[in-house]
């Protein structure tokens, strides 16, 4: 595992949403050391499509008329194990769906018309990715297995007013029995204002509109909302945010934890992630700690450069 980061990115236009998708795609495939070193095997710039990379600039992803221009692109991670289609339903540009097909299953496709997989599934529906703003962008991604990548955007001048999030999770010990290593993830989207925080990471009912994380019920093809849970006793919580150093001084992070309650349809436990850790103590939306290894996104935290101090503007 070697983390890629692309820290204080600002976006220089009007188009947030073509500039926040095309920064992190352009992230996403640009070859180790640089990146992480995704592939996109088939992609439409809404003139040629098919397969092959055919997004140059963020405004190949700006085109959309219904069945004869469509901009959508397929990301297919290094061990050619998993796929992921981002693709436009209608004329905004902020408002894309993302499917994932965990064997990279997607074929066909053309100028006007995304791909499809025999075992697609729907991460989210169209929904505005990021919200309207001057944004800055973070994002960091592994570069080897398990391939867990996340994004931050926030406006320019605070870090702490979150304009979208994304992230690839991947669980990273207790897989459980029917798990593959393509299908032991967890997706996290929020398009609104909040991010990264307790109340979206353990939101049980599907709300597109709304920060939640979802994954398959192992050995199956189901896909459901799967919440972050957070540890507590009978007085109340201790992680995220209202558990101390420790008595050396340290930082003491929790590898957070996934499932799914048994009163809820298809109940299942996902595993854990240290690729992604509840805070310990409460900290700010871009405080770094541990020598910059370690960055808030609210109330968790991920891996950082070891160098860099996150810029607001």
């Amino acid at each position: 595992m070697t983390m890629r980061f692309v820290p204080n990115l600002a976006l220089s236009s009007t188009d947030y949403g073509l500039l926040y998708l095309f920064a992190w795609l352009d992230f996403m495939r640009t070859a180790s050391p640089g990146g992480p070193g995704w592939t996109v095997p088939r992609s439409s710039d809404g003139t040629v499509g098919g397969a092959g990379d055919n997004i140059s600039d963020y405004l190949d992803l700006g085109q959309y008329v219904s069945g004869s221009s469509e901009s959508w692109f397929v990301l297919r991670q290094p061990d050619g194990a998993r796929e992921l289609l981002f693709n436009r339903t209608n004329i905004s540009d902020q408002q894309w769906q993302l499917w994932v097909s965990e064997t990279a299953a997607f074929t066909g496709g053309d100028a006007g018309n995304p791909p499809t997989a025999v075992d697609q599934q729907e991460i989210h529906p169209t929904i505005n990715i990021v919200q309207a703003g001057v944004n800055v962008v973070h994002m960091g991604a592994d570069d080897a297995a398990p391939y867990g990548w996340w994004i931050w955007a926030n406006r320019s001048g605070n870090f702490s007013d979150h304009q979208g999030s994304m992230g690839m999770i991947p669980i990273t010990d207790s897989i459980q029995p029917g798990d593959t290593a393509a299908s032991a993830v967890v997706f996290f989207h929020d398009p609104t204002g909040t991010g990264w925080i307790e109340a979206n990471l353990t939101q049980d009912n599907p709300a597109p509109t709304t920060g939640q994380c979802q994954a398959f019920k192992p050995g199956t093809t189901t896909f459901d909302t799967c919440s972050a849970l957070i540890l507590r006793n009978a007085v109340g919580t201790h992680f995220p945010n209202v558990t101390a150093a420790d008595d050396n001084g340290d930082d003491i992070g929790l590898p957070v934890p996934f499932g799914r309650r048994s009163a809820l349809a298809d109940p299942f436990f996902k595993g854990f992630s240290d690729f992604l850790l509840w805070n310990g103590i409460t900290r700010v939306p871009g405080e770094t700690f541990n020598s910059l290894t370690r960055i808030s996104v609210g109330d968790v935290n991920f891996e950082w450069d070891g160098s860099t101090v996150p810029l607001s503007s």
